[in-house]
């Protein structure tokens, strides 16, 4: 089973294993007693960007508390990176009609362009936003951000230097749940 389909699940008391999604989902809905909760397997789906470029977009159910994901993330080496979205519903909402969600999201996600080439050729921030989600380098000591624009890791300096062609205006940082429309 490919990592990105695996959940890390246990506590400190009875220790931890990893479980592929479907038989996580089933663990938890069975705890739930969701009798009626159905793991779906969706297949990739490819959408196309601003630039006309087409993304793959490999799709995970997660079963949790009080809802249900489905999360819409690329792959670089196999493992996910890149673009990703996510709607979330109720745990025994229709998962195809949140995969519809997904998609629109997505498609919405894809025709905004954030990045785009300054006078000396690097890359800047277009129309005064930028929007992504936050992850991290894993190979890195310093544990220091790595933020995902237009599908592009960028690291904490070179986004720092993109903001230096704004210095002496303000900024708005808003984080919002990976579920959330940014």
């Amino acid at each position: 089973m490919p990592g990105h389909d695996t959940v890390h699940y246990g506590s400190p008391e009875r220790g931890y294993k990893d479980l592929c999604s479907a038989c996580f989902n089933a663990h938890v809905a069975k705890r739930m007693g969701l009798d009626r909760f159905e793991n779906v397997r969706f297949d990739p789906i490819t959408l196309t960007d601003y630039r006309g470029e087409p993304h793959e977009f490999h799709l995970r159910v997660h079963l949790f508390g009080n809802g249900v994901s489905i999360h819409a993330f690329e792959l670089k080496d196999g493992a996910p990176a890149g673009y990703e979205f996510k709607v979330v519903g109720e745990p025994e909402a229709d998962q195809l009609a949140l995969l519809g969600r997904l998609v629109e999201k997505i498609r919405r996600g894809l025709q905004l362009q954030h990045l785009e080439r300054d006078e000396r050729g690097g890359l800047g921030i277009a129309e005064f936003v930028a929007r992504g989600h936050i992850t991290c380098d894993p190979e890195a000591d310093d544990r220091l951000p790595v933020l995902v624009i237009d599908g592009q890791e960028i690291d904490w300096e070179q986004f720092g230097r993109m903001l230096m062609t704004f210095e002496g205006w303000q900024f708005r940082l808003q984080i919002l749940g990976m579920e959330e429309e940014a």
